[in-house]
């Protein structure tokens, strides 16, 4: 890595040559390709579904999380222990 970024009397120091090898293990290289912006997709409605429930669960965790900032949401002390002690034990 000595020649990466380096500059030495003006002109960058080469790549060593290890650097410049491919990989010995023979993977393959996969490349993406670039979508085209006129490509349409339809949704399954299972998809469509599955995106307005993820959607309402977003709201209600930002509703819970709203109230629990301003105070409205209770929170049991002696049940938030209890999962605690639960998870240690799964570890």
């Amino acid at each position: 890595m000595e020649g990466i970024n380096s500059v030495t009397g003006g002109v960058p120091n080469k790549p060593s040559s290890s650097a410049a090898k491919a990989p010995s293990n023979n993977a393959e290289v996969k490349t993406q390709a670039t979508p085209d912006a006129n490509v349409e997709v339809e949704l399954s409605e299972d998809i469509r579904a599955a995106e307005t429930e993820a959607l309402m669960r977003e709201a209600k965790v930002q509703e819970m999380r709203d109230a629990i900032e301003a105070g409205r949401f209770p929170l049991d002390a002696k049940k938030i222990a209890e999962n605690f002690a639960e998870l240690e034990r799964l570890l």
